[in-house]
């Protein structure tokens, strides 16, 4: 299984190790409004779930993100 810190990383183009909690817009240049969208998309299609709009909005970083996922019953 995919990790969500893996794809953040794929869709971003950075290290893996570089993704932490934190990783975001705020703290990554590399997550940009399109890349965001393409992120959410890829999330989506790799956990088996749908984000509403709101939600993909509110996912600003990679905790925004597993949080989001939890409440889809993912415990990642």
């Amino acid at each position: 299984m995919t990790s969500l810190e893996s794809l953040v990383a794929t869709v971003l183009g950075i290290a893996e190790q570089d993704v932490t909690e934190e990783t975001g817009a705020a703290t990554t240049s590399a997550w940009s409004s399109l890349r965001h969208v393409h992120l959410v998309a890829e999330v989506e299609n790799t956990f088996g779930v749908r984000l509403s709009p709101r939600e993909a909005r509110s996912c600003r970083s990679v905790r925004d993100l597993r949080l989001a996922l939890k409440g889809k019953g993912l415990d990642l």
